[in-house]
Order: structure tokens, then sequence, then C-alpha cells
């Protein structure tokens, strides 16, 4: 049969039958690499956890007595954009040998629930095993899941299995076979009182005499689930019921190409619904797939207008007696106090203003009269909005920034770009750098959650950045700007955009950070050898840094406390035609040492280094002794346990021998002890192998001591750009 690489389908379809707009849906498959056997998605922050069966990494394997496969577990995968990384098992506290799978998460990811064979738990208590599946409890302590514990409504007599948290946790719903129900598999609601789960009730309003299975509660309270009834496309489909109250009202089936001719099945989402997934076996094996669904983007855009606070107020006067300690005044509301019958002031914002025109007595500093007040509203634009720098260079990443968007009509879901070069991206806040130079149109669409009849709104804005080539020493051009004033004239002014403001300056002296010059940043690895950096080596070292985050490499020079410390190295730089040089903010790395990793979260072990002796390699070689692999389990336990950290492993060697060879050997270390990770489960997207050589020593290569101090093997510890952004 043949399977294409790439499933893309895009149909124009109702949101559900009685819905008033038409939308977009494409689905195309998550290219999981390995594959397997994959279903029952789930997303956990920025990855995915699902239950596949596929062959592990293990000594002894376990497989069904009855087909040969093997069974099934929970894995985990990161996305990054969209893109999976490699698929990596969920933890060994939940997987075991008896199928394992689906979950479900609630309590802010603490408290999972998944799907397991009755038949370890009762051959744990001495008893004699059981075929069918029930569900169990786990909590998350200390960064690891607990002992399960079983639910106590299961029964060996039925299955009990695919449970589903309502947002607080407070009812789970779940798949059964159980009496009560209308026949096959029905859907079941449990409420939690205390620390007991009450008698399942059948869920009649969703039931039918086929099978319903696979529940998911979004977070505006829907209720998504498989079932083979009629009415849909085949086989097994995904249905989707509105909250009523406590309750859910009348199923309805998901349109194509949600739906297929075959099973689909294991429906989750992001909040707003926008975009998720699900499992399908429509070309051939089960494997999960991406939907997104929309409405026409980038469609008559206007363009992005600037909030104006500024305003001229002006009245006649009623009251013209001279010769009496009388005056005008205008109270703006703020705190603002203007003499006269007109005044022209700027408000800090948006908001409610009382303002006043008053007459005063200027001898007791009192209110004689009152001529007029009115309430003044100021409101931003209604409008998505852009934050950007004017103009950036080719080859660096600008951030584009969507937080000061003002729709309060409007519940947003998400955020879809176009950079204007081809390029697009998707959420509130984003990089992107552009490779040639030239004036181009930013836009930003944003989406609502469907509404009630499953419609979704977007409004789109537009604005200009400029790209400079940062090859080309020019200055930036000066720009006549027209504006207007706040008595209404229109005036003009001169500036000159820069390469990059104050938007992207995230440090300040004074922090815990050094600053040198940056001669330049790649994707790519260069060699401290090559020509570029010829001529600036003759004054300074140049030192090589590796950024897990953005997976760049940066190269720059000097460093220094404070920023005019750098002033003489940036001069010499930009007098050896570095013409895209600049300083920048170097945070200063933590030094831990084992002892310290286990009293430690995820932030706090952000941006440190774990620095490990030399009794690692023989002289010369690249293969590690076995006697470091206790410290190496130290490290992999801690990277189990926070799923959001990198990992660049940076191999360090002594000045003895050339330094060619010590590049090369270093590397060659930093690559034996990332593929010892590598087997031992953890995703390759995580892991980074460097080797600096003699680069970067800690002491003085004077004696056999120091030397030894520089023999060594660091591991940088870094979170991923979601929880950065998150801190």
């Amino acid at each position: 049969m043949f399977r294409p690489t790439l499933l893309t389908i895009i149909v124009l379809c109702a949101a559900f039958r009685a819905a008033a707009q038409n939308v977009a849906y494409s689905v195309r498959p998550l290219e999981l690499s390995p594959a397997g056997v994959d279903f029952a998605p789930m997303i956990v922050d920025s990855s995915l956890v699902f239950a596949s069966l596929r062959e592990r990494d293990q000594l002894v394997g376990y497989t069904s007595e009855e087909t040969g496969s093997p069974l099934s577990d929970l894995y985990r995968v990161r996305l990054r954009n969209g893109v999976p990384g490699k698929p990596f098992p969920f933890g060994e506290e939940i997987n075991t040998e008896v199928n394992d799978g689906p979950a479900a998460l609630t309590d802010r990811n603490k408290l999972m629930c998944l799907t397991r064979n009755l038949k370890r738990a009762r051959e744990m208590d001495g008893e004699e095993g059981d075929e069918n599946i029930g569900l169990f409890f786990s909590e998350k302590k200390d960064g690891g899941w607990g002992k399960v514990k079983a639910f106590e409504h299961n029964d060996p007599a039925y299955n009990v299995m695919h449970a589903a948290f309502t947002a607080d946790g407070s009812r789970l719903v779940f798949a059964s076979d159980m009496p009560g129900g209308k026949g096959g598999t029905d859907l079941f609601i449990t409420e939690l009182h205390g620390d007991k789960w009450s008698k399942p009730v059948a869920l009649d309003a969703l039931n039918s005499k086929d099978n319903e299975l696979f529940p998911f509660i979004d977070d505006d309270g829907r209720i998504y689930f498989a079932s083979n009834r009629s009415g849909g496309e085949g086989g097994l489909d995904i249905w989707c019921a509105k909250a009523n109250g406590s309750a859910w009202g009348t199923a309805e089936v998901l349109p194509a190409p949600i739906n297929s001719p075959r099973n689909d099945l294991g429906f989750t989402c992001y909040p707003g619904g926008i975009s998720g997934y699900f499992s399908s076996n429509r070309d051939g094996d089960d494997r999960i797939y991406r939907f997104d669904r929309f409405v026409p983007l980038f469609v008559d855009c206007a363009v992005q207008q600037e909030n104006n606070y500024c305003y001229t107020f002006e009245e006649n006067a009623s009251f013209t007696e001279r010769g009496l300690p009388l005056r005008y005044e205008w109270n703006l509301g703020d705190g603002t106090i203007i003499p006269g019958l007109k005044a022209q002031h700027c408000f800090k914002g948006p908001g409610e203003y009382t303002v006043a025109l008053n007459l005063v007595d200027t001898a007791s500093r009192s209110v004689f009269f009152e001529e007029g007040r009115y309430k003044l509203i100021i409101e931003d634009i209604h409008q998505p909005y852009i934050t950007i720098i004017d103009s950036a260079r080719t080859g660096r990443e600008v951030r584009f920034d969507a937080k000061e968007t003002y729709l309060p009509e409007l519940r947003i879901a998400d955020w879809k770009w176009d950079f204007g070069d081809g390029a697009q991206g998707e959420g509130s806040n984003v990089l992107h750098a552009y490779d040639k130079a030239g004036d181009y149109t930013v836009k930003l669409d944003v989406l609502s959650r469907p509404d009630a009849e499953g419609v979704i709104r977007n409004r789109c804005i537009a604005r200009n950045i400029t790209v400079i080539d940062r090859f080309k020493d020019r200055l930036d051009a000066p720009v006549d700007v027209e504006y207007l004033a706040a008595n209404g004239e229109t005036r003009e002014f001169t500036y000159k955009t820069l390469a990059n403001d104050e938007f992207q300056l995230a440090v300040s002296e004074g922090e815990d950070v050094r600053f040198s010059v940056e001669l330049l940043r790649s994707r790519e690895r260069l060699d401290l050898n090559d020509p570029r950096f010829a001529e600036i080596r003759k004054y300074y070292p140049v030192i090589e840094r590796y950024d897990p985050v953005s997976a760049t490499y940066t190269y720059s020079v000097g460093e220094a406390k404070n920023l005019g410390e750098l002033y003489e190295v940036f001069a010499k730089v930009k007098q050896l035609k570095y013409m895209d040089a600049m300083v920048m903010a170097v945070e200063m790395e933590k030094v831990l040492d084992m002892s310290q990793l286990a009293n430690l979260d995820a932030q706090q072990l952000n941006n440190s280094v774990l620095r490990v002796s030399n009794v690692l390699f023989a002289t010369g070689a690249h293969t590690f002794e076995p006697v470091f692999e206790e410290q190496l389990h130290q490290v992999l336990r801690l990277v189990n346990k926070h799923s959001a950290l990198n990992l660049v492993i940076e191999a360090h060697t002594d000045d003895q021998g050339k330094t060619d060879f010590n590049m090369k050997l270093s590397q060659r270390r930093a690559q034996s002890v990332t593929d010892w990770f590598l087997t031992h489960g953890v995703a390759k997207d995580r892991i980074v192998a460097v080797g600096h050589g003699e680069n970067k020593p800690i002491a003085a290569n004077t004696d056999e001591l120091h030397r030894s101090l520089n023999r060594r093997v660091e591991f940088r510890l870094a979170l991923d750009e979601d929880q950065q952004a998150n801190k």
C-alpha cells in the first residue's frame, strides 16, 4: 500500500452542523522518528505524551503473548515550533511489564490517571492475574512519579479505562463496559469527594448502543470522544458535545478531514481548540496527526495605528468680570492642573478621567465655581498590535511580540504571523531572521476561540520593518516623520532608525552578567582558525560559546564587568572591519557540584554548570572509564526529572600537544559522553556535544596539578525557550 510522506488535507466545512461559518481544517501526520504504533496523545506543556507500541532499548523486552507485538507504554516527545524530537519513555515509575496508557493529567500536571492491565496489580498481592484493564492514579512528587494507586471502582469483571479530567479536576469521565450503560462501552462520570470518588453514573445523553471511548474535556468544558455509532465517516469517529452547565448537550460528529472512513480517536487540543492532535489508522498503522482549524488568514489587513493620548481642551468664558482674584483652570482628572481656557495635555494611557473647568479663587486656592465637567474615556484602538524594532540586520533574529494587542471583544486563541518574506509563524511571541535586505510588510492575524456556534473570528493588522544588509557599513538614513501635535497642528521631526533598540534590551550593568564583543553567531560551528578570525586573533583570543536555547554558536572577544571597559575592544573590532559586531551580555554561569542537585528546581538549575574532574579518559583516548558511569547516572536522573532542561556536554583538555589534536580529541570525548545519554533515552534534541580543546582553561597550565583541572567534562544546563519565557 502506498503511504505518502505527508498527508495534507484542507477543506471548507462547517465547524459543527449548526455552525454558520465555514472554516478550514488542515490535517497532517506528526512525523515521529523512529515510527511506532502511536495513539491517544495528550498535550503536556510544550510536548506530547502518548501511548505507543514500539520496541524499547532494554535488555528484556515485553511482548503480547497473542500478537508477539510490543506492549503499550507511555512515551513523551518534545515539540519545537510544532516539530517533534525523538520520542523517549515517559518514566520507569509509570511504564511496566504490562500495557500502560493512555493517560490524563490534572492539577498542573501533578496528578496522573492512566489505563493499565489489572494483571500486574493483582499479581503483586500474590493473586492470580486478570487480563481486564483498570484506572490507576500517580502523584508527582520531587520531580518523580509516586507509586500507583488503583481506582476504587476497578473490577476484574469488566474494563475501566480512558480517563479524562474536568478542568478543575473534581470530576472524572471514563469509558467502561460496566453495568448501567446502553451497550458496548459507555462513558461514565464520577465526582471527587475528599479523597474518594463517587459511584460512577452513565452519561446517557452521550452514550449509544454502540461503543464510546477515549474521552477528552477541553478548557471550555466541551467533551470529545470516539464512537462507532452511525452518522460518522466510518469506524470510530470523533464526536463533540458542548458543555451545558454541569452536563453536556447533544453530541455532533466532527467533519472530515478530522474523521475518516477508518478509526479516529484520542482527540486533544490546545486552549481555544484552534489546533491540537488526534490519532488515526487511516493510513495503515495507528499514528498521531496534527490538526489546525482556521479561517482565511491575512486578508484585508488594516495598517497598524498608534494610540494617541494627547488632547486639546478649549472653552469660552461665561464669567468675564475683571478686578476679582478669580481665574479659570482645567483639572484634567490625573492630578494635572492647567490655568486658562485652553489646555493641551497628554495622558499616560487609557482610562476614565473626570475633566473639569473651574473658576478658582487664587487667594484661597479653592474652587469658586465649576463651569462644567464631563467624563473623558480614553481607550486603546481595538486592533492587533505588532511590537518590533523599526529596522534589523540580515541574519539576526528579531523578536515579534503581540502582547500589546487590544481586542477585548475577542477571546483570543491563537496568533498567526506572516513575516513578508514567505515565512510564517505562530504564537504571541516569536523569533524570525531575514536573509535579504529590504522593506517587508509584517502581518499579524489574531484568531478568537470558537463561540457557542463554533464560529471563529479574526482580525489582521500590518506594519513595516526595514532589513539592512549587515555586511555593509552604513548608517541608517535620517527619516522625516509627520505627526499630529496635541494642539491639532501637523509637525515634523527627523530621527534615525537603529538596528537594535531598547525593546530587545534584556540586561543592564550591575546585574549578574558580564559583557563581551560579539563578532558573529552561526548555526554551524566554526573553526577558530577560520580566516574570518585571522586579524582579530592577533590582538585578542576568540571565545566560543554555545547557546542551547537558540541552538547557535557565538564568537566574541574581550570580557568585562561593565560596558565602559569594553569600549577600547569594540573600537578595535570596528577598525578591523567587523561591521556587524556589537556588545552582548553574558549571564554568569553558576558552577554546581553533584551534592547540590537534589534541592534545586529547574529555574535554579538554568544556566548552571556541573563540573566533573579529569578521572574520565585514558591519555589520548576518547572512551571514558566505567568508574565515571555513576556520575553520569546522577546527571541522567536530573535530566529525566526536569524535562524542560537542555544539556550541553563540553569537554576540555590541557595545552599539552598540538592545538588541532586537542580540539578533535575533546570533541570525540564530548560525543562519547553524549552517545551514552542517547542510549539511555535522552532525546537527541535535548543534548549537544561541544569540544573546546585547550581554549577554555580554568587554571594555568604550569604544572600537572593545574593541567589536571583543565582536563574536564562540564554539563551545562539551560531551560528551553518556552520555559524561559514563562519565568
